[in-house]
């Protein structure tokens, strides 16, 4: 089979009838797709402006196989009509008409999946994090942190483009240097909070940004010698304006560790809880930072609800997340088992 170039003159076919039949089949073909390429429909105009720019002959010849391509083409697709219209005819009762013996089976079937809907959830959820995916508490610990660094680094790689990519890494390392931290706590905390796209906004516009900031993150806090209102990080998540998201970042983080007396963030956890809750930097795992269905803080973040360990066969200590465990209150330990369980799960992506 010729190997067919976007551009026409690059377009190599051998003078033999049974190619350029070949080819126009082809063409056809490709041409009745509805969910054909743009890439694929331009390589088939150029070979069907191709074959329209050979000598008369063979252009002649050409032109009677396209017509035979063109009205094949058709029957087939009248042919798949007259055939699914008389499908859809003959199965519509099957489908569609249903007894009222049978409604009210579905309706009592569907009820009782609407009652037994958090079991179930929490059932699908245990099959899934016990068997199909488990992720287990420091189960890469025998990595090196610049190793670490580097996949992070490397994911990051596929959410933005090269100079953003670049000034990440630089402006991460910088701001790590100045609030006592390292760079893989910046990453993974931006892994969890933006899945490391800097310009992600979420969805009911509470936060956006890098480290996703918020309205009330952003009181006070002055770039270039104005107040930063939450329309600037939108913005800037609109234009991708990735020097002022980390400069932004980086003023963020400076205050919130002049704010806890400058402790040093040198590990995950106290980095987040500088995003999350920093009056509760170096506290023990135990410490309840939010609690309450009906507070905004809790509600917001209640995904960081629900998340516990358990050894298993082996001893080691399993992580899970259940509807089912969460008790309208959101511990440290809850945040370190949910920032360990999004990070082994992208090194397995790596490693395994």
């Amino acid at each position: 089979m010729p190997n067919f170039q976007c551009s026409i003159t690059n377009v190599q076919v051998a003078n033999r009838p049974s190619t350029l039949l070949r080819g126009v089949a082809l063409a056809a073909l490709t041409a009745s797709m509805s969910s054909c390429a743009r890439e694929e429909s331009k390589t088939v105009f150029d070979f069907i402006q191709y074959l329209l720019n050979q000598d008369t002959w063979l252009r002649w010849v050409a032109c009677i196989l396209l017509a035979y391509a063109v009205l094949q083409t058709w029957r087939i697709v009248r042919l798949v009509l007259r055939y699914s219209f008389r499908f859809l005819r003959k199965s519509y009762r099957f489908v569609f008409v249903w007894g009222k013996r049978n409604w009210i089976i579905i309706a009592a079937l569907g009820t009782l999946l609407w009652a037994l809907s958090n079991p179930i959830i929490d059932l699908l959820q245990d099959i899934e994090q016990r068997f199909l995916y488990p992720v287990y508490a420091d189960e890469y610990s025998q990595l090196s942190e610049p190793h670490l660094t580097a996949i992070f680094e490397a994911e990051l790689g596929k959410r933005v483009d090269p100079y953003q990519k670049s000034v990440v890494i630089r402006r991460t390392r910088e701001t790590a240097a100045r609030i006592g931290s390292i760079p893989l706590a910046i990453y993974e905390a931006a892994y969890l909070e933006c899945g490391l796209k800097p310009f992600e906004v979420r969805s009911d516009l509470v936060a956006a940004g890098w480290i996703q900031f918020t309205r009330a993150g952003l009181a006070s806090l002055a770039y270039k010698g104005k107040p930063v209102t939450f329309d600037d990080v939108l913005r800037a998540c609109k234009s991708k304006d990735i020097d002022f998201m980390m400069d932004l970042t980086e003023l963020y983080l400076l205050r919130k560790y002049e704010q806890s007396g400058k402790k040093p963030l040198n590990n995950t956890i106290d980095l987040y809880l500088a995003l999350f809750a920093p009056a509760y930097i170096g506290a023990p795992h135990q410490r309840i930072v939010y609690q309450g269905f009906d507070n905004p803080s809790y509600y917001k973040n209640a995904g960081l609800d629900g998340w516990y360990a358990q050894p298993d066969a082996m001893g080691r200590r399993q992580i899970f997340n259940k509807r089912s465990g969460r008790d309208g209150k959101i511990t440290i330990e809850e945040i370190y088992l949910a920032l360990e369980s999004k990070k082994n799960r992208l090194l397995a992506l790596y490693l395994k």
